[in-house]
């Protein structure tokens, strides 16, 4: 069973309640897409209309410093006043909505020369709006840049992958309680996707960053300086801060996301701690050292925040580089690193400690995949790659050699899901059957073993999955749910 998202409470940040207004706005296109892309994204169905006015919230920060948030996915959109133009740095995912924004900035620093857009990621919901400026350069990391140019392929693709997400959240919206924080927050992302896809069929264009960066970038915009980072493969493969020193401003993208009071650090592609902690204190220890963090979405953070985040993950990498020299295992050195009194602050979350126990022990294996050669990642990358064959010849190759690699069952149980969600019925099985092996007393593992058989039609041996994780844990209640459905589509 892949598992569930939970919520947690907003953050508190010390400014003045935003405004709400609302605008509108002029688009040019900059790069028409294809027939193709229009049928793609208008295919199948009617998508059902959103609400044309979405409230958009203003925080003045100070006179050089907005940031607007729309409300449906919350992004925040930080814009810059500076003596050689305005900078944006991301711009929204719907160009209808960054068109408001635009016309609201301009109202508010009562200035249209847009000079820079920066994305801090290529996510659809940062980085769509980039045709309503322009005039303005897009600034971004290389690995932004060469993303998204893909042509009518990357706008297909995602497409693609923007409907099939819909009908995912639509289905699991219909088997959800109607008042629950959970359908709420279905409801909002259905919305969010269901104007994206209108507003791509409405003139969208892709706008790359034409002003990239591999490591750091200093722009000198007279009175302000914008330093940018890269962070290192975070949320992204291409995540980069934006540094104002000279208002205490610090722009971090989807890195430190409102919700996460404790990091989470599983399934972030090619992790790079000692990359994140470089970072961190060079943006913490130095004399420019910002007062007020600007996340990706909802509530902004204060920098004690940051530094709570930063004392977590370096704590907890230097005590499993420690207990690695002295010839531990991961049970022993995760055992010497519970989460306890120095991190109190993250039951402000609203988790229960279990929760944060199971967060906790999946960044500690993060971390030692970081020193160990993650099994599960090494057999995805070679499946992927290679075939099945080459796959099976990896795992026999490091269950072999076991003190080489490091075997985590949610790694497994993540490979699987990626290949499953990929469509890759046939790999999943198989990332499914070793973690089978591996870890044959866990009911997790039958259970997602189970649902690959069911998407691959095999529907004896997904009973039969179903049928073990039972009697493993009497109290999966997706097992007995799948076999309910699955004896009666049977009938």
């Amino acid at each position: 069973m892949k598992g569930g998202a939970s919520r947690d409470r907003r953050a508190p940040f010390d400014m003045r309640r935003g405004r709400t207004l609302s605008s509108s706005g002029t688009m040019r296109t900059f790069k028409a897409f294809g027939p193709l892309i229009l049928l793609l994204l208008l295919a199948s169905s009617a998508w059902p209309q959103v609400e044309e006015e979405i409230p958009i919230e203003v925080f003045r920060l100070s006179d050089r410093v907005l940031v607007l948030r729309e409300d449906v996915v919350g992004n925040n959109v930080t814009a810059i006043a500076s003596k050689k133009g305005l900078v944006i740095v991301d711009d929204s995912g719907f160009p209808s909505t960054a068109r408001k924004m635009r016309a609201i900035i301009e109202r508010e620093f009562k200035r249209t020369d847009f000079a820079y857009v920066i994305n801090t990621h290529f996510h659809w919901d940062h980085a769509w709006g980039n045709q309503v400026f322009p005039e303005a350069t897009v600034v971004g990391h290389t690995n932004c840049a060469a993303l998204m140019d893909g042509g009518d392929e990357y706008l297909a693709s995602s497409g693609r992958d923007m409907r099939r997400r819909l009908e995912e959240e639509k289905a699991l919206l219909g088997r959800t309680a109607p008042d629950s924080a959970q359908a709420q927050a279905l409801r909002r992302s259905i919305q969010a996707r269901e104007r994206s896809i209108r507003d791509r069929a409405e003139g969208f264009a892709v706008v790359l960053p034409q002003t990239t960066f591999d490591d750091r970038l200093v722009l000198d915009l007279e009175d302000l300086t914008l330093k940018m980072y890269f962070f290192g493969r975070a949320h992204s493969g291409m995540d980069i801060f934006v540094h104002v020193p000279e208002e205490g401003v610090l722009v971090t993208g989807d890195v430190f996301l409102d919700r996460r009071w404790l990091p989470l650090f599983a399934g972030l592609p090619d992790l790079d701690v000692p990359r994140w902690i470089e970072v961190l204190h060079t943006i913490l220890d130095g004399e420019e050292r910002p007062s007020r963090i600007i996340t990706g979405h909802l509530d902004l953070w204060t920098v004690e925040k940051l530094d709570l985040w930063r004392d977590y993950i370096v704590d907890n990498w230097s005590g499993l580089q420690k207990a690695r020299a002295e010839g531990l295992g991961f049970e022993e050195a995760a055992a010497r690193l519970p989460l306890g009194e120095p991190y109190h602050y993250l039951r402000q979350n609203g988790h229960s400690d279990a929760r944060l126990q199971e967060f906790h022990r999946e960044n500690l294996e993060a971390f030692w995949s970081q020193m160990v050669e993650s099994a599960a990642r090494s057999i995805r990358r070679v499946l992927g790659e290679h075939g099945i064959a080459a796959g099976l010849k990896e795992f026999k190759d490091l269950k072999a050699a076991k003190s080489r690699a490091f075997f985590s069952e949610r790694q497994f149980n993540r490979a699987g899901y990626a290949f499953l969600e990929a469509r890759k019925i046939d790999e999943a099985i198989t990332v499914f059957k070793m973690s089978v092996e591996l870890f044959p007393k866990s009911w997790n593992v039958y259970d997602s073993l189970a649902e690959a058989y069911a998407a691959k039609g095999k529907i004896k041996l997904a009973i039969g999955n179903y049928q073990r994780s039972l009697e493993l844990n009497p109290d999966n209640q997706n097992a007995k749910a799948q076999l309910l459905k699955l004896r009666r589509d049977r009938e």
